[in-house]
């Protein structure tokens, strides 16, 4: 199954992809030059470089396993229910402030690329799939029911 992603993270993706493969480079060439320096059980230098090395290598198979991926472009984003790529404003019960949420996919989430981003398969995001405008919905959280009130559906402005 695709993983949806806006047309504008794919590009963020893939710049993000040609960092990680630049600091790869940069770091193979700091653990080359740690390894230099003699004796690898007690440099600590190319231990940490290593481990660099490790979580960079670790972030961008994290990245590619969301592939193939599914294209949404701005245009395609709906209002009139909650759907993938949009703002939600949400007010829980017993609080006086609502809450924007963006319905998204991982790879928006994974890049950080903006407040508040629910997945689309999470439980929360899968509660608030379809519902409209004054539209309430319950989760169980900490053991206890909460209640939620759909008060806004926006498409996502992009960044």
């Amino acid at each position: 199954m695709a993983t949806l992603i806006l047309r504008d993270t794919y590009r963020a993706l893939e710049e993000e992809m040609k960092s990680l493969d630049k600091l790869k480079r940069e770091t193979s060439l700091k653990i080359r030059e740690a390894a230099s320096h003699g004796d690898l059980k007690e440099n600590a230098e190319w231990r940490a470089a290593r481990e660099v090395q490790s979580l960079i290598v670790y972030k961008k198979q994290l990245m590619q396993s969301y592939a193939p991926f599914r294209f949404i472009e701005y245009g395609e984003i709906d209002t009139d229910e909650v759907g993938f790529g949009n703002k939600v404003t949400i007010r829980e019960e017993d609080k006086d402030e609502a809450e924007d949420y963006y319905l998204l996919g991982p790879i928006e989430f994974e890049l950080d690329l903006y407040p508040m981003i629910v997945t689309y398969h999470s439980p929360f995001g899968q509660a608030i799939i379809g519902k409209k405008i004054d539209e309430d919905f319950t989760l169980e959280i900490e053991g206890n029911e909460t209640k939620f009130t759909i008060t806004a559906i926006e498409k996502i402005s992009a960044e």
